[in-house]
């Protein structure tokens, strides 16, 4: 088992210092090796975990809901002249909630099943049978801002029944037929009663690392009290009380797939959950970054970064690699018909952006 403790110690060795730090040092900051390393220790996983789309980060999940464009089936409200508030951003149809753990949203897969179960086929694709497959190439996106009304806090108006700690009850949402209000929040039950009766509760927070969670992403401010909707274990009848803060920006997904299914990097903390290579890469450049301010020698620190992105490609090589790679190409004179074959979804996609390196000290 690696500890953190253990990545540290061993990006000590890169600029050649003779210590070490404890669990302990570094816990309570008690040291200069220790200080300098919970400065950077952060910041280079997550930047280094961006660099490509890491195997052992990949994390597929289904998007939270956010609001439509009117006329699509979750948004059936009239059509507006111009853009306004509580519509993705043209020309965009769906607009999603930007996963709290995401950290490089890679692609989202198309979740428009085209099989054939019925008529006469126009080429000599596989027929019969229910939709079956995930077809065509990856759905195009953009990340950008909204401004949402966040949820600080939250307090039970009605305890309801048949509920447990650890619950995570989603407030009710939208009617049919009228403009989205934006994501609803979601609570989690921290206090139960007798009879399952909620009695206190925390809001999931939609922002990473913040010291006051903020939840939800509603368009306005909502009235209280808000209904229970839906819940991740089998409690009923709660209502909530909950607290808004002023507008504030989030990150959204927009784009034209409805029931969005998104294939990101996740932040890893563990160590024993990275790969190998990817391990020994994320020693070497913390080890690169910590040279300079321990030793103050910037030759040897943009030396350390230099083999430290040889690592990060070979790193890059192996992990790209290790996957079922299918090099089918469907002929031009299929795809005119209207049959594409799904890609590889186990890996980047041809021309995916791996970024650049790790850069030197100027």
């Amino acid at each position: 088992m690696t500890a953190l403790v253990d990545i540290v110690n061993r990006a000590l060795q890169v600029p050649g210092t003779r210590t070490s730090v404890s669990a302990t040092e570094l816990a309570n900051n008690s040291s200069n090796e220790a200080i300098q390393a919970n400065l950077a220790l952060v910041p280079v996983r997550r930047q280094l975990l961006r660099m490509a789309p890491w195997n052992c980060a990949l994390k597929t999940a289904n998007l939270v809901y956010i609001t439509s464009a009117p006329g699509t089936p979750e948004n059936t409200s009239a059509a507006t002249l111009l853009w306004g508030p509580g519509q993705p951003t043209p020309p965009w149809a769906y607009e999603y909630s930007y996963p709290v753990d995401c950290l490089r949203a890679c692609w989202i897969i198309p979740a428009t099943q085209t099989g054939y179960a019925g008529g006469v086929p126009v080429t000599t694709a596989v027929t019969g049978g229910a939709p079956s497959f995930w077809a065509g190439p990856p759905i195009k996106f953009r990340v950008m801002t909204d401004t949402f009304y966040g949820v600080s806090a939250a307090s039970p108006a009605a305890g309801g029944s048949g509920h447990a700690i650890g619950d995570i009850i989603t407030l009710a949402g939208y009617a049919q037929g009228t403009p989205p209000i934006g994501a609803p929040v979601q609570l989690l039950v921290t206090g139960i009663g007798g009879g399952g009766t909620i009695t206190s509760v925390s809001v999931v927070s939609v922002l990473p690392a913040e010291s006051t969670p903020v939840g939800g992403s509603y368009f306005a401010v909502q009235s209280n009290p808000i209904a229970q909707g839906s819940t991740s274990g089998s409690g009923i009848g709660a209502s909530f009380n909950i607290v808004q803060g002023p507008a504030a920006p989030q990150r959204v997904i927009l784009c034209n797939q409805e029931f969005s299914t998104l294939v990101y990097c996740q932040d890893i903390i563990d160590p024993n959950l990275m790969d190998d290579l990817f391990q020994e890469a994320f020693v070497k450049v913390l080890g690169a970054v910590l040279t300079l301010p321990l030793t103050g020698d910037k030759k040897l620190a943009n030396g350390a970064i230099q083999e430290a992105n040889m690592l990060i490609v070979q790193a890059r090589t192996a992990d790209a690699n290790e996957e079922l790679i299918i090099n089918d190409v469907t002929p031009d004179f299929i795809r005119i018909r209207g049959v594409d074959f799904p890609q590889n979804y186990g890996g980047p996609e041809i021309g995916y952006d791996w970024g650049s390196l790790w850069p030197s000290f100027g």
